[in-house]
Order: structure tokens, then sequence, then C-alpha cells
């Protein structure tokens, strides 16, 4: 009687411990889909906000300028009249509407300007 209890019991320890395992692989595939897809979207917001203020300073004209001040740091790249914004392994790619603009390097606060028709935006350490 003893040793059946001991082997019931050690059967049921190992069923234990073979759902804490699968529990904790669980857990750190969707921390790691979670933290992909916080990326994505700090991506999504920042070319969204640089869309729009380059949008606002194309349409004001030459010489003006505004400070867009993200809540993070994103990595920037431009071609044409497309920005896309990267955070982490993630990006999301907005477009302009009339203008063409440059960019480049990483920023959380970026400077948008327009010269000539031009809109350029940059690190702003004002």
């Amino acid at each position: 009687m003893k040793g059946q209890a001991t082997v019931e019991y050690l059967i049921l320890f190992a069923i234990g411990l073979a759902l804490i395992g699968i529990s904790v692989g669980a857990l750190a595939a969707i921390s790691e889909a979670e933290g992909q897809l916080t990326d994505l979207e700090k991506a999504r917001i920042a070319a969204g906000a640089l869309r729009g203020a380059g949008n606002e300073i194309c349409a004001l004209g030459d010489g003006n300028s505004r400070v867009v001040e993200l809540a993070w740091e994103v990595s920037l790249e431009c071609s044409g009249n497309l920005i896309t914004a990267s955070s982490g392994n993630q990006s999301a790619v907005s477009g302009l509407e009339h203008c063409d603009v440059s960019c480049s390097g990483k920023a959380g606060r970026v400077l948008v300007k327009n010269e000539r028709g031009k809109i350029k935006m940059e690190e702003f350490y004002g």
C-alpha cells in the first residue's frame, strides 16, 4: 500500500512539473509576440504623427517648421514621399501627399521643416 501511494504521488508530481514546463514555454511565446506587437504599434504611431506634421508643414510652405515629440525613439528612413519608422525589429511606412521628404537616423524629438518644398526631418536637440 505504501509503495502504491508513493508511485501515485510521483506520477502526480511528474504531471505537475510537465504542466509547469508547458506553461512557462507558452508564457515566453506570448511575451515575445506582445513585444513585437508593441513595437509595430509604436512604429505605426510614429509614422502617422510624422506624416501628419509633414503634410501640415508642406501645406504651410517654405520656411515653416515644427517639432514632433514622440513618446519613444524610432529609427527613420525616407525615400521620395515615403517615411519608414522602425521600433525594435518592426517597421511602418507612411507617405506624404504632396511633398518629398528626407530623413535618417534615430529620433525621439523630430524637427520637421520645409526647405523649398522639400520636407526635412531630423533629430531636434532644443
